[in-house]
């Protein structure tokens, strides 16, 4: 959005007003912020459903099961599905607020969301252990793609390129302390397998995906002879195009109603 629609909407939350100054500005500016804080925090949970919603959508058990958490497909398709939302909410605050958090803001909501379902649902009322149904963070990933807004002075094309790719490798690179000691190899009846493979073997599901070591001794190695820089790669490109969904979710479904409401209230 222009700076001169910024400006506009501005001057539609203000509208009413008249001229502020003296007391009644700093009465005025206490209502405001307070207004804006009780509103982020009810929000709050809201956004972190939506994020979650659309994890499940996109990206399904690829996120939920430790043994799907795989160098492969889960990097490629998990940053795709995760940067919606986020992209959504970094417009939005960006554009009302001018404050680089949205991103940030999301993944801390859906971080809490997410191991609350898991705890009390997955942990707790079906019996799998936390190490087999951890969500995967993305908070680090939040931080470093509000940060690329920030020092771009608020462009979304290069937010949406270099963003994207930092967005990407960080979800790797933010898991890996978790995901590392999945991927060691043990012998397990006659096989070698990873932990998490074992994992899937223990707590039965309605399907396990048995073509999951298949697919990584396939031709994509052929490429760099490592799998997992490869899925960052594509994961990366994917995620560019997840970046402009969100953005469309923003300026579309999110301000422009809001926009439409205010102009005739």
């Amino acid at each position: 959005m222009l700076s001169a629609e910024r400006q506009e909407l501005r001057d539609l939350l203000v509208r009413g007003h008249g001229k502020l100054d003296g007391p009644s500005d700093t009465n005025y500016k206490y209502i405001d912020r307070t207004w804006d804080a009780i509103f982020w925090l009810t929000a709050w949970p809201v956004v972190a459903a939506a994020a979650d919603i659309t994890k499940l959508l996109f990206a399904g058990d690829w996120d939920m099961w430790a043994d799907w958490k795989d160098r492969q497909w889960w990097i490629t398709i998990t940053p795709f599905a995760m940067i919606i939302i986020p992209s959504a909410l970094q417009y939005i605050q960006w554009l009302a607020w001018r404050m680089p958090t949205g991103a940030t803001y999301t993944a801390v909501g859906l971080w809490f969301a997410a191991w609350i379902g898991r705890y009390f649902q997955w942990d707790l009322m079906i019996g799998y252990p936390l190490a087999f149904v951890w969500p995967a963070t993305i908070i680090p990933a939040g931080i470093l793609m509000d940060w690329v807004l920030f020092r771009t002075k608020g462009s979304y094309v290069i937010t949406s390129v270099v963003g994207a790719v930092v967005w990407t490798f960080a979800i790797w690179a933010g898991n890996w302390a978790m995901l590392q000691p999945l991927l060691q190899p043990v012998e397990y009846m006659g096989n070698i397998m990873t932990v998490a493979d074992v994992q899937g073997i223990a707590y039965l599901r309605t399907q396990t995906p048995e073509y999951l070591r298949i697919i990584e001794t396939g031709t994509l190695r052929s490429f760099l002879q490592e799998t997992t820089a490869v899925s960052i790669l594509f994961g990366s490109t994917i995620a560019m195009f997840g970046y402009w969904i969100g953005q469309a979710i923003a300026r579309y479904i999110a301000i422009w109603p809001i926009l439409k409401f205010m102009k005739t209230w």
